[in-house]
């Protein structure tokens, strides 16, 4: 009772500040406002005073040369090295011959020119600009490298630097980036048709090189390319400006300009002095205003302290203090961590339910598992030993289907006893092509009784930081209610993609999908749509991947399919120490 007192005492005066302390806030947020005035003041009058001479002067000037310079270096740069590539004497060997001794040599030289942050990659093109021969950098993705299909140069501009053309750009679309080719024709004509060769640029690389803003928001560089579009740092066409300075041309075509709107800055400028000392007079009184208000929310503020204390005491653990009045100040911090507080105290009593909970229903599934399992073995050798000297077709076949539900029952048990006393992860670095290899390999018997197909995509190098068997088993568990879940010809797919931190895999099936009412349930224990379904499965692979750091989420469309997506920490460094030929998983079992 004395400690209440005392705490209430303490809050009745924090809710009733007396007025000096609020005078002297007031005195001394006035004596800071005024003294920040006045300065911006000074700092108004020698801004307005450089400001044209930044826009127009020397500096502009210097900065658009600096850009030239960059540009001509770089496109200086990949025409040499083009003209080293299509004068090289084994290159006409290496498109005839791409098997022989020589080619493969020039195959890893090739690699190592594409393999840039400036390139997609290296093209040979014939006559009639048809791709013949694509060598990928480490920033290929999309066409012409792993679909040609709707790979094209004709609609492109054109524009000639000696012996070398380049063609394009092509801007940048939603789904792809922009590009430009840079080719020269090969010394001497392959006999395959193969006539030229072409660095597949990034656009990207180029537009960076403009730099910065002269002045952010009022002064900005532009490229202009052939075809007459603007683009501006990272590459995006942009409209085009009113006022236009041109720079120094690069190549053909290509042009550094800066584009100039004074008005954004200038406009309101001219009303700055004015606005100082009018912001002076309204911030006065308004401090006033604000500060005549303290007293009263300070006190209703405290009071909801107060509240949510007495409610809490009370047994109320899901009262949570209300964020209608949050100013981010120090009561604010005493208020979220009374709530952290109070979902801290809740969380550890789930918690602590939930571990009885799961200690009862350990102890039962090891009951279960010791009475049921020897029956259920006694049983099937009986109905086994009968089957072998049953002599009549029909009997032997329902002595078959007695120990098919036997082993059913068996599995049934199992999972009972594995969700109940789930094993300590023992993690380690586990590579993603290993657990899909595995799980087609279990669940290749299910798909070919119900005619699906199941496949698997993603990066070779991928690896996750888990216990192998762990996630492995949640893995089949969820291809396989993804295999139940089709109708025959039905498909499952398994992608695996870095996400950060984190490897994200995606199992995903176009079957039946699940009601949008259920989806919050599948993963109860118990719980199933299926007549024959323990409603373990889910449950399991939750519990599972949650013993290895990682979370398991689910999304599903009733009458289109459903994806289960697994997030699980990844694998440092395994590019090193496992070698792959490949970048890509793409593996497919049609059963």
């Amino acid at each position: 009772m004395t400690m209440t007192r005392t705490i209430q005492g303490l809050l009745d005066r924090l809710a009733r500040p007396r007025f000096s302390l609020v005078g002297r806030y007031t005195l001394l947020s006035l004596s800071l406002i005024l003294a920040s005035l006045l300065f911006l003041g000074v700092l108004y009058d020698r801004f307005a005073e450089t400001l044209m001479d930044r826009l127009t002067g020397e500096r502009l000037q210097a900065q658009m040369a600096a850009t030239g310079s960059r540009l001509g270096a770089f496109f200086d740069n990949r025409s040499y090295q083009l003209e080293t590539l299509s004068t090289h004497p084994a290159l006409s060997v290496y498109l005839q011959e791409p098997h022989s001794l020589a080619a493969d040599k020039l195959e890893g030289l090739l690699r190592i020119e594409a393999d840039v942050p400036d390139l997609y990659g290296i093209l040979f093109l014939d006559a009639a600009d048809r791709l013949t021969h694509v060598v990928a950098g480490q920033a290929a993705s999309g066409p012409p490298y792993w679909d040609r299909r709707n790979w094209r140069v004709d609609h492109l501009p054109r524009v000639s630097n000696g012996s070398m053309e380049l063609i394009g750009p092509a801007l940048p679309e939603s789904s792809r980036p922009g590009w430009l080719l840079m080719r020269q024709p090969i010394r001497g004509a392959a006999p395959d048709g193969t006539e030229t060769v072409a660095l597949h640029v990034r656009l990207a690389s180029i537009t960076e090189l403009l730099g910065a803003e002269a002045v952010p928001g009022v002064v900005r560089p532009l490229l202009r390319v052939p075809g007459g579009a603007l683009l501006d740092a990272t590459g995006r066409p942009v409209n085009e400006p009113a006022e236009l300075i041109r720079g120094p041309e690069v190549l053909p075509g290509w042009v550094v300009e800066y584009a100039v709107q004074p008005e954004p800055l200038l406009g309101p400028l001219q009303q700055t002095r004015i606005g100082i000392y009018a912001l002076a007079l309204a911030t006065g009184i308004g401090i006033m205003i604000v500060f005549g208000r303290l007293a009263y929310t300070l006190r209703r503020r405290v009071n909801h302290l107060v509240e949510g204390a007495d409610a809490l005491a009370a047994g109320d653990l899901q009262y949570r203090l209300g964020s209608a009045d949050r100013k981010g100040d120090e009561i604010d911090t005493v208020a979220q961590a009374f709530n952290a507080m109070a979902a801290r105290l809740r969380g550890m009593i789930d918690r602590t339910v939930q571990v009885e909970k799961m200690a009862v229903l350990g102890e039962f599934a090891t009951g279960v598992a010791h009475e049921v399992r020897n029956p259920l073995a006694t049983m099937k050798v009986t109905v086994q030993a009968l089957e072998r000297r049953e002599a009549d077709a029909e009997r032997r076949e329902l002595l078959q289907s007695v120990a098919s539900e036997i082993d059913r029952l068996n599995r049934v048990v199992g999972d009972l006893l594995a969700y109940g006393r789930p094993h300590p992860a023992e993690p380690g670095t586990v590579p993603m092509r290993s657990l899909f290899r595995r799980a087609l390999a279990l669940t290749s018997s299910q798909a070919a009784e119900q005619s699906v197909s199941v496949s698997t995509q993603g990066d070779s190098r991928l690896a996750v930081h888990a216990d192998p068997d762990q996630v492995l088993q949640a893995l089949v568990n969820l291809v396989a209610n993804g295999i139940q879940a089709c109708e025959p010809g039905g498909n499952v797919r398994l992608r695996a993609q870095r996400e950060g931190h984190t490897i994200r895999i995606e199992i995903s099936d176009d079957g039946r999908g699940i009601p949008s009412g259920l989806i919050a349930r599948v993963t109860d224990p118990f719980f199933t749509t299926r007549p024959r379904g323990t409603g373990l499965g889910l449950s399991i692979s939750r519990q599972l991947i949650g013993l290895n750091q990682g979370r398991l989420s689910l999304q599903s469309v009733e009458g289109q399919g459903t994806t289960v997506t697994l997030r699980l920490p990844t694998a440092q460094d395994l590019s090193a120490s496992i070698p792959e030929p490949s970048n890509t998983v793409d593996e497919t079992s049609r059963l």
